[in-house]
C-alpha cells in the first residue's frame, strides 16, 4: 500500500473519478479540467539503495511503470495504480534508457549492453551488444528495430528483429543523448552534441541506416532529452549545459525557440490530453509548458524533490511520477503528484 500523505489530493482524485455523481449541496462543483500547481498524492516506498534513478516508461497495455534505478544496478517494474512493486530485476549495471514494444521492455545498460525483458512474465530474455555508454533508447514498432543512443561513441545503434538481430551503428557526432521514434516520418530522432557548435537534432532512417536530416539548435548547449509534440510538427530538446528547453520546428523552416528551465534539464514527459510538457532537471526543479501554444509558454514551476531529474506522466489519469533518492524517511520513494482540480470556489463562484 502507498503511504497517504495528502488527504486533500486524494479527495480531489476521488472527485475526478466520480465524474457527475452527486456530493450534496455543500460540496463545490468540480470542473473536468485540472489546473496547476501539482498536489501531492502519495510517496510509495521503493526498494534498493538511496541512489540515482534515470528514465521511466509507462506501459499502458500492462498498467506498469518501468523505472531504471541507475546507481542501484536494478530495474523496477511498478504497478501503475499505486506504484507498488510488481518485479525487481537486479544485477543490471547502470540501467539508463527504457522503452517498450512488441511485448518487450528494452533497457540500456553500461558499459555496452541492451537488456531485453518480457513484458508479461517480467523475465529477462537476453542481453545484446550496443556501442559504448548506451543512454536513451527508442523502438520502431513498424520495422521492429531498436534504436540505442551510444552516448560514448556519439552514434546510434540500430538493432533489428526486436533486438535479436544484426546491429548497425550510425555515427552522428561527438556525443548522443536521448533518442525517440517518429512514427509519422518512419525514423528516429536523436539529440547530438558535436565537436563544434551548434548541437543538433538528427533524423535517422532505420532501414537505410543513414542520416536524413540535421537540424541546428542555436542557443542549445548540451542537447540531451528529446520528446515529440503529439501533433508531430515540433520536437522538444532539453539543453542540459545552459538550462534551456528548445522547441524545434520539424517542417521546412526548422525554427528553434528556447525558454529557461531548472538547472540541468534532463527527462521530458508529455501529457497529450492536457497539452502539457513536463521538464525535470538535475536541480530537482520542474518546469511545465503549455504546448497548445505556438511558442514556449511556462505555466508552472515547482520543486517536487531534490534530484528529481526524472519524470513520467500517465495520460489516462494525469498523475505525474518522480522517483526520489530520499523521501521523508530518508529512503527511496516514488513521489506521485497530480494537477489540482478546478472548483467553483477557485473561479470565484458563490
Amino acid at each position: 500500500m502507498i503511504k497517504k500523505l495528502c488527504v486533500s489530493a486524494l479527495a480531489a482524485i476521488a472527485l475526478s473519478a466520480c465524474g457527475s455523481c452527486s456530493h450534496g449541496s455543500t460540496s463545490p462543483a468540480v470542473s473536468s479540467s485540472p489546473n496547476l500547481p501539482l498536489v501531492l498524492v502519495a510517496d510509495a516506498p521503493l526498494p534498493g539503495a538511496s541512489a540515482r534513478f534515470d528514465y521511466q516508461e509507462i506501459e499502458a497495455s500492462t498498467s506498469h511503470l518501468i523505472v531504471a534505478h541507475m546507481n542501484d544496478a536494478s530495474v523496477l517494474v511498478l504497478n501503475l495504480g499505486d506504484a507498488s512493486v510488481a518485479k525487481l530485476l537486479p544485477n543490471i549495471p547502470t540501467p539508463r534508457g527504457v522503452t517498450s514494444g512488441d511485448g518487450r521492455i528494452f533497457v540500456t545498460s553500461s558499459p555496452s549492453r541492451l537488456v531485453i525483458i518480457d513484458d508479461t512474465s517480467l523475465a529477462e530474455i537476453s542481453r545484446v551488444a550496443t556501442g559504448n555508454g548506451p543512454d536513451g533508447v527508442g523502438y520502431d514498432s513498424a520495422d521492429h528495430i531498436v534504436g540505442v543512443s551510444d552516448q560514448g561513441d556519439g552514434a546510434i545503434s540500430l538493432i533489428a528483429d526486436k533486438g535479436d538481430g544484426q546491429r548497425t551503428q550510425v555515427p552522428l557526432g561527438r556525443e548522443t543523448g536521448n533518442v525517440i521514434f517518429d512514427a509519422s516520418r518512419g525514423g528516429f530522432w536523436a539529440a547530438v552534441v558535436n565537436a563544434s557548435p551548434p548541437d543538433q537534432l538528427v533524423q535517422i532512417d532505420p532501414l537505410s541506416h543513414t542520416v536524413v536530416t540535421r537540424i541546428d539548435l542555436p542557443g542549445c548547449d548540451g542537447a540531451h532529452g528529446v520528446r515529440l509534440h503529439p501533433d508531430g510538427q515540433t520536437a522538444f530538446v532539453a539543453c542540459e549545459n545552459n538550462d534551456v528547453l528548445a522547441r524545434v520546428d520539424l517542417g521546412s523552416a526548422h525554427a528553434v525557440t528556447t525558454a529557461p528551465t531548472g538547472s540541468g534539464p534532463d527527462v521530458l514527459s508529455v501529457d497529450p490530453g492536457l497539452g502539457w510538457l513536463y521538464v525535470a532537471a538535475e536541480s530537482g526543479d520542474l518546469a511545465v509548458f503549455d504546448i497548445n501554444q505556438k511558442s514556449l509558454v511556462t505555466i508552472d514551476r515547482e520543486h517536487p524533490g531534490d534530484n528529481a531529474h526524472s519524470v513520467a506522466v500517465d495520460p489516462a489519469t494525469h498523475r505525474v511520477f518522480f522517483p526520489l533518492v530520499s523521501g521523508p524517511n530518508g529512503k527511496p520513494v516514488m513521489r506521485i503528484m497530480q494537477p489540482k482540480l478546478s472548483t467553483n470556489a477557485d473561479s470565484g463562484a458563490q
